[in-house]
């Protein structure tokens, strides 16, 4: 592996996708394939058949004992209690100013054990906080990080479903839940705003599973199409529309809070950027002019500075550019504002994040 980053960490996986002449990149402190056919044609591969994404990167930390419900519903925005056992749950892990730490996929087998599901960047600091906050707290909580030992697969599309019961007797779970069988955890679920399954397991069986889709024709995808699936169906990404400056209610994500809680770390703040309103928001936007608006682009409206891009692209499949960007509150749906494109000021105009064409999700 002499041309794998000095430093960088690769998943179980490499070999398959390198085998694959995938492009790698360094993301989150892994060495992880861009694409392997191509961004474009990967993103239609899960627009209109089925994909397998690599996401053995992501962070896995267990929550058992007595109270890890308490413990998860002090620490994180979401109330765990309302999922069912082998339920999942969105859940975004906060400082008490209100900033995201990360946002997070919770799996409940029951109240005395719960699965997070965290990015890669972030899972150090995810599991450090963790610990840090119960060192103070004291609850009956054991808090471990399993990622070392885990690999884990994404199965997107359509067709994700049949492809799967090819190689593998999986049930056909309804969204947002889970099964574990003797190898595997399998949820339905993804983040691509399609139909899929995300399965996790040892590092041996998955690689094993993922060369077996591959050779049933399920296409190999790499992080570049991920990223571009995630964008069109409004889906956000730490470190873009979420970050320790970027709060839930600014990135629009309020379904994911429950303020009927007693407390939890950034309720006050973030109860009080709700009810009086956020002075910055993230919106989405169509341009109206040729360019693609890239991550830290200005916004304007005339000469006044309004905000920035968080994260844009031209959709594959379509001539269409969209970006999305945090600006001032007080604009609205339907305003034209200008993106400043290599020194050009480009009219966009303002619209829901989402931009996919009709809702994939089951």
């Amino acid at each position: 592996m002499n041309d794998v980053p000095v430093g960088a960490k690769v998943t179980p996986l490499y070999q398959t996708f390198k085998d694959l002449n995938a492009t790698f990149t360094e993301f989150g402190g892994y060495y992880m394939p861009v694409h392997i056919s191509g961004i474009i044609a990967e993103h239609l591969a899960v627009r209109n058949a089925s994909g397998l994404f690599d996401i053995s990167h992501m962070g896995e930390i267990s929550l058992t004992g007595k109270d890890a419900t308490k413990f998860l519903n002090y620490v994180s925005t979401n109330n765990i209690t309302k999922s069912a056992d082998f339920g999942m749950q969105y859940q975004i892990l906060c400082h008490e100013d209100g900033g995201a730490i990360d946002d997070m996929m919770a799996y409940k087998f029951n109240r005395d054990s719960i699965w997070l599901v965290c990015n890669a960047s972030n899972q150090d600091e995810v599991f450090n906080h963790l610990i840090k906050v119960n060192d103070i707290l004291k609850y009956d909580v054991k808090i471990v990080n399993e990622g070392e030992h885990i690999s884990a697969i994404a199965v997107q599309g359509p067709k994700a479903f049949e492809q799967l019961l090819k190689v593998l007797k999986v049930k056909d779970l309804p969204f947002m839940t889970f099964e574990k069988t003797d190898k595997f955890i399998i949820s339905r679920s993804g983040y691509t705003g399609e139909d899929g399954f995300e399965i996790y397991g040892g590092h041996a069986d998955i690689v094993d599973l993922s060369n077996k889709l591959l050779s049933v024709g399920v296409t190999a995808c790499g992080l570049g199409s991920r990223d571009t699936l995630r964008f069109e169906a409004g889906l956000p990404l730490y470190g873009h529309e979420l970050t320790s400056y970027i709060n839930p209610i600014q990135a629009g994500l309020g379904f994911a809070i429950d303020f009927e809680k007693d407390f939890f770390m950034g309720k006050e703040v973030l109860l009080h950027e709700k009810e009086n309103k956020p002075e910055k928001k993230v919106f989405g936007m169509i341009l109206l002019d040729r360019g693609i608006a890239r991550q830290g682009y200005d916004i304007y409206d005339k000469d006044k500075w309004i905000g920035y891009v968080t994260s844009g692209f031209m959709i594959p499949g379509t001539k269409d550019s969209y970006a999305n960007g945090l600006i001032d509150a007080s604009y609205k749906i339907g305003d034209e504002v200008e993106i400043e494109i290599r020194n050009k000021r480009v009219k966009s105009r303002l619209r829901k994040k989402s931009y996919i064409k009709k809702n994939y999700a089951r």
